[in-house]
């Protein structure tokens, strides 16, 4: 929040670019947020409850007068990540909701945005499976139980009050040790923790398959981190960020085909794409930290032999 603004002199340097006449959907999201108007000179509370690359939607508890164009600076944490964007806004609807797009952002922190929306994208990609999966056991369970109550015999009641009686009572779960208490909140921190993850230069043939509509791009891989990889691509890329994809390539002699989300679509060519991994696997985590480890020793003792030289 208390980054100062940053702004971008040369715009044709964006990192992402978009179809023509198509903006990035907005993601659901609800964090605390704080409006600037620079014209006023005042600051408003707020909500943010949608972001894009390319702007957001807040809740405010006031108005301000619409006009044409207000310039605004918008401040807000999203995983544990702090923005402050300028951008403009035509003013506030009835329904004090706010519409800003973002103006003059440089490349570093417009890649961090996209990289905080994918997550948020895998979180409620996740929270929309889980509730789908609570509604079909609910109308499963809904539709099993007049066929168990005809089946039950009449005196359940009382056979499950003298069960009750009978049986003994739980064993009280034991308190935690000092230890375990206190490896329980770091290791919860620990899991929301971002790593810093170096990219480390490979050439290797790779495929992406688009997993909505059922198509596969050739390209090649140009580099690679534990966390996502760039690939430029033999064709146009035909879809835009927070597409679904998997990636299959042979790397050091081993295969891998890892989930993943589209992160960014670089250069005037759409050619150049950016994916970050997801829903990996221990096996396959454990796999591609053995590979990376591998890429960073190659990479050291070649630097070695160009040091000797």
């Amino acid at each position: 929040m208390g980054r100062a603004m940053e702004t971008q002199d040369k715009p044709e340097e964006l990192a992402i670019q978009q179809p023509e006449g198509r903006g990035p959907p907005r993601q659901a999201v609800d964090e605390n947020a704080t409006l600037l108007l620079l014209s006023h000179g005042s600051r408003v509370s707020c909500r943010i409850i949608e972001l894009s690359l390319e702007g957001c939607r807040l809740r405010t508890g006031e108005r301000f007068p619409a006009g044409a164009a207000i310039r605004v600076e918008v401040i807000f944490t999203i995983n544990r990540i702090a923005f402050r964007l300028s951008g403009v806004t035509p003013g506030i609807d009835a329904n004090n909701i706010v519409d800003i797009r973002f103006v003059n952002v440089i490349s570093r922190r417009r890649d961090e945005l996209a990289e905080v929306l994918c997550e948020v994208v895998a979180e409620n990609l996740a929270k929309a499976e889980k509730q789908a999966a609570e509604k079909l056991a609910a109308e499963r369970l809904a539709q099993e139980r007049p066929a168990r109550d005809k089946v039950e015999r009449p005196d359940r009641e009382h056979t499950e009050s003298h069960v009750a009686a009978t049986q003994p009572l739980p064993a009280a779960k034991p308190a935690p040790s000092p230890q375990q208490a206190a490896s329980q909140p770091a290791a919860r921190h620990a899991k929301h923790e971002r790593r810093a993850q170096t990219r480390h230069e490979v050439d290797t043939s790779a495929v992406i398959f688009l997993i909505n509509i059922g198509s596969a791009l050739r390209g090649r891989i140009l580099d690679m981190s534990l966390g996502g990889c760039r690939i430029c691509t033999d064709e146009r890329f035909p879809v835009g960020i927070y597409t679904r994809v998997e990636t299959e390539f042979h790397l050091e002699g081993l295969p891998f085909r890892l989930g993943g989300v589209i992160q960014a679509v670089h250069d005037r060519d759409r050619r150049l794409v950016g994916i970050r991994f997801l829903d990996m696997s221990e096996r396959k985590l454990a796999q591609v930290e053995q590979l990376i480890q591998e890429i960073e020793e190659m990479e050291s003792s070649r630097k070695a032999v160009r040091t000797g030289d």
